[in-house]
């Protein structure tokens, strides 16, 4: 990937969303420049990037994923460009005020909080983002968890991808990421796939889970939930919208949880995953209605009440 054709998936599937559902056009216009900026850091932050962490395969081989207990210090610098590039957007989508805007405009300059920020997201450590949201006064816990997360983001993509090999050469089949130890915030079918004899195509359709903080991607068995490994075909179902059988929710009512997932091989262009899933907010809304809870909380599928 180059921050050439990350931009270009982005806007594909920007332009995509607005055609087919123009209702969704304001949210494409509002959040579009977020998600462009974050595919133009790519080369920069790939330029910038130090080694990558060492892939230790018994850890993983536990459950553990790479970057458990991993010192994240030597990406400070990359989360700090990423912070300079983005907060001004971040500060513009959100339609922040001006205190807000200030307390985290002043993130690239406090690397203590910045590395906390990082570590607290990695660990899961929900209450770090709550104490800090009350030391800052302006910013909510949510708003900062978010922002931490845009922030991040990029520099944890170069990171996930640098892993290449190393990583590749073990299984991993647990729900949550291997990189980061995330959850996963969309599922998708896999492409149609070349077999090397007489140019014959297979069918595809091996699943996938698509990481909701570093973006890495690893296959899964196609019908157990991430979340509670249930593969009992009378607990889990698929859901979907009328003439739109290529997007859908798949549901586990064992735990009541849900993720969104697409069949790619029913898309031309494929979609950017982050930037797809604002426009399957309906979705969303469908899945809440039957009372049940996201595998992953995003800015998209929060709702009260």
């Amino acid at each position: 990937m180059t921050s050439a054709t990350a931009r270009q998936a982005v806007t594909a599937t920007l332009e995509t969303m607005k055609q087919r559902v123009p209702a969704y056009r304001e949210l494409v216009d509002r959040f579009g420049p977020l998600f462009l900026g974050r595919a133009e850091l790519y080369d920069q932050l790939t330029a910038m990037a130090p080694p990558p962490p060492e892939v230790d395969g018994a850890k993983l081989a536990a459950g553990a994923p790479v970057l458990a207990g991993a010192d994240l210090a030597p990406w400070l610098p990359l989360f700090q460009t990423s912070a300079k590039t983005l907060l001004p957007r971040l500060i513009s989508v959100l339609h922040l005020d001006k205190a807000a805007g200030e307390a985290l405009a002043a993130l690239p300059a406090d690397p203590p909080l910045l590395s906390g920020l990082a570590q607290a997201r990695i660990e899961g450590n929900w209450k770090f983002f709550e104490d800090t949201s009350v030391k800052l006064e302006t910013v909510s816990a949510g708003i900062l968890l978010f922002v931490s997360e845009s922030i991040l983001s990029p520099a944890l993509t170069v990171l996930a991808d640098s892993l290449g090999e190393p990583l590749a050469r073990h299984s991993w089949n647990q729900g949550h990421c291997p990189v980061c130890g995330s959850s996963p915030s969309i599922a998708f079918l896999s492409f149609k796939e070349s077999t090397g004899l007489d140019h014959l195509v297979s069918g595809g359709g091996k699943k996938y889970l698509h990481c909701s903080l570093c973006g890495h991607e690893w296959r899964v068995k196609r019908n157990a939930c991430a979340a509670c490994g249930n593969d009992d075909s009378e607990t889990r179902e698929i859901l979907t919208v009328e003439g739109v059988g290529n997007e859908r929710i798949e549901a586990c009512r064992k735990c009541n949880t849900y993720c969104l997932s697409i069949d790619m091989r029913e898309c031309d262009p494929p979609p950017q995953l982050d930037v797809a899933q604002m426009g399957l907010i309906h979705l969303d809304i469908f899945a809440h209605q039957n009372k049940l809870t996201p595998i992953t909380r995003t800015l998209w599928n929060s709702f009260d009440g």
